[in-house]
């Protein structure tokens, strides 16, 4: 359903439920998931406990519905890049870079995951289908990708499987480092030499010199 045919009464519930995300994910960041309670969620949105419970029966919903967003979010800024009609390499690169935004967009909520779980390669118990199959959606197509790319000569005979369980790990590790102290100018530059590093490796010597 869009906006242009909701009525203003769906448009309210969909807004309030939104500032309850909002509220839930700005005490579990600051406080930790395990401290707060679903009335302190109440007050920090101002609304009623009795009205939170309408929206969401405990605070492991909110964590789920918050799960949700991230894992959507970052499927409408990777999956368009890998979808493209750009050589293989060029996917590779631009899927790198989108980390960037990746992570500008979903600071806190990263920053909240890994403050509780530790790592994002981790999936927690409370983890929906719905994130899952984002992120197998993801590596099969960049999995897919690097399989072209060596089909059509412009990336070396690797294992592309591994391949992407590297890459995709590495580009993890590095926004759980970033989440930490968020400076643009150095993510950009760390995801620069994360590009270097992989179509290096991937690039056939003489795709290398035209890259």
């Amino acid at each position: 359903m869009t906006q242009t045919t909701m009525t203003r009464k769906e448009r309210e519930k969909i807004r309030h439920k939104e500032e309850i995300l909002r509220a839930a994910l700005n005490l579990f960041s600051s406080k930790g998931f395990h401290n707060v309670s679903m009335q302190d969620v109440a007050g920090e949105s101002e609304f009623a406990v009795g009205t939170l419970y309408n929206f969401f029966q405990s605070k492991e919903q909110l964590f789920t519905e918050l799960l949700n967003d991230c894992a959507e979010k970052i499927y409408e800024i990777l999956w368009p890049i890998l979808q493209t009609q750009l050589p293989e390499n060029e996917k590779i690169r631009a899927f790198i870079k989108a980390h960037n935004k990746l992570l500008e967009d979903n600071i806190e909520f990263i920053k909240f995951y890994v403050s509780e779980y530790g790592t994002l390669t981790t999936v927690p118990v409370t983890a929906t289908e719905k994130a899952e199959q984002t992120k197998a959606d993801l590596y099969m197509k960049l999995e897919d990708i690097i399989k072209s790319g060596i089909r059509k000569n412009i990336f070396r005979c690797v294992d592309a499987k591994i391949t992407t369980m590297s890459l995709t790990s590495t580009l993890q590790s590095f926004i759980l480092e970033s989440s930490k102290n968020f400076v643009k100018a150095e993510i950009e530059d760390g995801l620069a030499k994360i590009e270097h590093l992989f179509l290096d490796a991937l690039l056939l010597s003489e795709n290398r010199n035209n890259d």
